[in-house]
């Protein structure tokens, strides 16, 4: 074991005679640099417990920097362009305002996706969700540029048309001939031909841009990834997690004060 080696240098030092604590340090790194193999041969023989003290040092370090993160962003929250032309649902002036950066093509943005919609729709007026983009294929910027032309068509429809694409991932992925696609956009009763007119316009591109930009200002790099009032949620949660940090954000971040009435400094005399 590795603490026998420890507790054998230690007795060696003691072994010697009286000593500080500080000279009890420098003797054992005294014994440690002039016989380095001690420690190789306690590092050889218990390799799988110096592993597992390597693994925790390095899970404890990433939950470290995790927590650090939070709490930066907790002061100072990340602030996304919300354009009033983009497709949301929820409550305009809800207390959660969703930023969801996502791939219609990607499996843990679907189960993601669930999660957030489902959210919103428990609670409208405490929640509002708004789609963002950063696909990872060919396939799913065209998705993306589907969505964002039903947009600008009919914001409830894209909504829809989000939440179909994603349970019909599957099936998308290997909708090389379009029929899926085509067959969601005649489900959602989307006119094909002013869709078409649509797909050609530069909003598309600048809110494709834009949202790609926007992702990686902010650093990130995979999806899903979600900005609950500015602050990252990374991954693909749990509903039961995901509710209990977006209450930890509002518990965390800084109450807004209300702002003061009318006052009078003298009322009785003016009276």
């Amino acid at each position: 074991m590795l603490k026998n080696t420890a507790l054998f240098i230690i007795l060696a030092m003691f072994a010697s005679g009286c000593v500080s604590k500080q000279g009890l340090k420098e003797q054992i790194a005294q014994v440690i640099k002039d016989n380095p193999q001690i420690v190789l041969d306690a590092m050889r023989e218990n390799n799988i417990e110096l592993l597992t003290i390597v693994e925790s040092g390095i899970d404890s370090r990433s939950e470290l920097k995790r927590r650090e993160k939070f709490q930066a962003e907790i002061d100072n929250p990340l602030n996304p362009v919300i354009s009033p032309d983009r497709a949301s649902i929820g409550n305009p002036e809800a207390l959660v305002t969703i930023v969801e950066y996502s791939d219609f093509l990607c499996p843990y943005c679907s189960k993601g996706a669930k999660v957030a919609r489902d959210l919103v729709a428990s609670n409208p007026n405490k929640y509002r969700l708004i789609y963002k983009h950063l696909p990872l294929h060919e396939e799913s910027k065209k998705l993306a540029a589907v969505y964002e032309a039903i947009a600008l068509l009919d914001k409830e429809k894209a909504f829809k048309f989000h939440d179909v694409a994603f349970e019909m991932q599957k099936s998308l992925y290997n909708d090389s001939d379009g029929k899926i696609l085509g067959k969601i956009l005649l489900d959602l009763d989307i006119d094909l031909i002013e869709l078409e007119k649509v797909l050609k316009s530069n909003k598309i591109v600048e809110n494709l841009a834009g949202d790609k930009a926007e992702a990686k200002l902010f650093g990130f790099d995979a999806t899903p990834t979600f900005l609950v009032n500015g602050v990252s949620i990374r991954g693909y949660v749990p509903a039961d997690k995901f509710e209990s940090i977006i209450g930890l954000i509002l518990e965390k971040s800084p109450k807004k004060e209300a702002d003061d009435g009318e006052v009078c400094e003298d009322c009785l005399n003016k009276m």
